[in-house]
């Protein structure tokens, strides 16, 4: 995506704010039972086991599993706040948060990205905050786009690596691409020259990375796809367009299903054309490759934000996402849980809620196969714990 800009060379690498001062370790506060209720979806639907709570703070949350505790960690404007619920045995009860002695009491709409006990914040001025789970050692390492999603994972002889949006002035004006940054050396560009970016989602594959990047755009919108590897260093491969649709919102994020080195789906919500919506589904080939085989999965009509996540669970594929009821203005919203299939096909399982304005959603699977959905829409930022046959 290009900004008009006054004409000038092109610059270097974006440079990071000055560290900051370590952070007091957070937490999060007690939730707040709620008697919002939902259907179920018949015989096949997944069974609740605890939920929906609603979180004191109005904020996106992040979830990470530990043990048998189920993490959900938001973001303090640029500091970690996790709440613990106990994660137990596959049986229905009332989810059970963990006390915590800091409680959360503000959080942003932008997520942290955890990757492991490494938390990496935004705060509202995009300076990009890392530091442990508990607060500590925190240091400014990037300065991203104000409001705009961070993601974090791990590849082999790295602790952490961060992909983050920034923007940088070329001779063509300002434009907005993804960054990459390990813990060697400065923050490079992972966004090749000429291409834009407007989101990115990163996730493991094996030893190394798979990153992905949207680049939306008002005539059309490309998913690149590149491996990171470590090897003295971080590694990038080559960068492949695997995907090219209509014209999308810039708020539109792809969401990544790495199952094995030979499998592998990006889910990216769009128009299909003029007059249908739908989630993309695009195979993801190890190496990825260019223009790869896609299938859809229509909504009822367009919905902006249209917001999804995964979670693995062995094998298996779970999605969370936000659809139209029906079609026309003023369709109610659902919150619908379901499953890719082995072919990248999505089956649909469960009606989770009704979630007005939903502008973030967070998947996980816990230790004993559950899965945990938050969400974030109009009415506050919610929980659940389900079980799906």
């Amino acid at each position: 995506m290009r900004d008009a800009g006054s004409t000038a060379e092109a610059s270097t690498t974006p440079e990071a704010a000055p560290a900051a001062t370590p952070a007091p370790p957070s937490g999060a506060s007690s939730a707040i039972p709620t008697k919002l209720t939902t259907p179920d979806a018949g015989v096949s639907a997944c069974r609740r086991l605890g939920g929906p709570v609603q979180l004191s703070a109005h904020g996106a949350a992040f979830l990470e599993s530990r043990g048998d505790e189920m993490l959900a960690v938001l973001n303090e404007d640029g500091h970690p706040a996790a709440l613990a619920f106990r994660a137990g045995l596959v049986a229905p009860g009332v989810l059970t948060s963990v006390p915590s002695s800091s409680p959360a009491t503000r959080a942003l709409r932008v997520p942290c990205a955890v990757t492991d006990d490494i938390a990496f914040c935004p705060d509202r001025t995009g300076d990009v905050h890392r530091s442990t789970l508990a607060g500590g050692h925190a240091q400014v390492v990037a300065s991203s786009v104000a409001g705009t999603h961070v993601s974090a994972g791990r590849v082999a002889g790295q602790s952490a690596v961060l992909v983050y949006l920034a923007r940088r002035q070329t001779s063509e004006g300002w434009v907005t691409e993804a960054w990459i940054a390990g813990e060697e050396g400065r923050p490079e560009r992972l966004s090749e020259d000429g291409s834009g970016a407007t989101s990115s989602a990163l996730a493991a594959r094996g030893s190394s990375l798979i990153a992905v990047t949207v680049d939306s755009r008002v005539a059309l919108t490309a998913m690149h796809a590149r491996e990171i590897r470590y090897d003295h260093g971080l590694r990038l491969g080559d960068d492949v367009v695997t995907f090219v649709g209509g014209p999308g919102d810039p708020g539109s994020a792809a969401a990544l299903a790495l199952v094995s080195s030979s499998a592998g789906w990006a889910l990216l919500p769009i128009a299909q054309d003029v007059s249908s919506f739908g989630l993309a589904i695009v195979k993801l080939d190890d190496p990825p490759r260019v223009d790869e085989p896609v299938l859809w999965s229509m909504y009822p009509d367009g919905v902006d934000p249209a917001p999804v996540a995964t979670a693995l669970s062995g094998a298996r594929v779970w999605v969370a996402r936000v659809r139209p009821r029906q079609r026309g203005p003023g369709s109610p919203q659902d919150l619908e849980l379901g499953e890719l299939q082995s072919d990248g096909s999505f089956v649909a399982k469960q009606i989770v809620a009704v979630a007005t304005a939903a502008t973030g959603v967070a998947l996980a699977s816990d230790a004993h196969g559950a899965l945990w959905v938050a969400w974030l829409d109009a009415s506050g930022s919610w929980i659940e714990r389900l079980s799906c046959p």
